[in-house]
């Protein structure tokens, strides 16, 4: 797709994408790491959710795509702009909404907050990364509770590491288990392959060792 490399260039410039040691939640010792929450300007975020207003009209726009849902927590900004900027691409008003980690039992009350669903609404999903799938595990029952159909899902990377069945990535994995087609604005092998080809704003990202690190990462935990 036309904006997979301006969208990368958005990532490394926003230092949203590095290479290095980090320590992820499962407790890897990963060579990159992914997090939007350096997407901390409007100029930054509306870029990024101009890339997924992209993706979403060209995949899922034709569905009817009614409202965008992030998860908490840093799929709250990324729904919340991303549907601003679907909204000028369709031509037509798309919603957000999103959860509260703990249930609020005062004021409006309740676990959502943006636009309420009365059942039936077409909702996409948009979440920065997928590593294992955990947040859309817990994701899927909320939206089924409501009553709304979840036309897709969209994470901005996809690691493409293992999920709890050793045999599939965790995208296909949620695919599978929930019947609703996934889609990333990148994949982990089409970062390095872009990022091995050439430079990319005027340096290259991954050296002999990074490759290695990223090789055998991938050998242990890819799909």
């Amino acid at each position: 797709m036309p904006y997979k490399l301006p969208y990368l260039e958005a990532l490394l410039s926003s230092g949203v994408l590095r290479f290095g040691e980090f320590q992820t939640k499962s407790g890897r010792l990963s060579p990159y790491f992914f997090n939007t929450g350096r997407l901390d300007t409007g100029e930054s975020l509306g870029r990024v959710a101009g890339f997924y207003a992209e993706a979403i009209a060209a995949h899922f726009g034709p569905k009817g795509v009614m409202n965008l849902f992030g998860p908490a927590y840093k799929g709250i900004p990324l729904a919340v702009m991303t549907s601003e900027r679907l909204s000028q691409r369709l031509g037509r008003e798309v919603s957000f909404t999103f959860n509260r980690k703990e249930v609020k039992d005062h004021g409006e009350g309740g676990s959502l907050v943006g636009r309420g669903y009365a059942g039936g609404e077409k909702v996409v999903i948009i979440e920065d990364v997928i590593t294992g799938g955990t947040s859309f595990r817990e994701t899927f029952p909320i939206l089924r509770a409501a009553g709304v159909d979840v036309v897709g899902f969209v994470v901005g990377v996809d690691r493409e590491e293992r999920g709890t069945d050793p045999s599939k990535s965790a995208l296909r994995e949620v695919e599978d288990t929930y019947g609703v087609p996934g889609l990333a604005l990148l994949k982990m092998t089409e970062i390095v392959a872009i990022l091995e080809e050439k430079d990319v704003l005027g340096q290259r990202w991954i050296d002999p060792p990074t490759k290695a690190r990223i090789a055998a990462y991938r050998a242990q935990y890819g799909a």
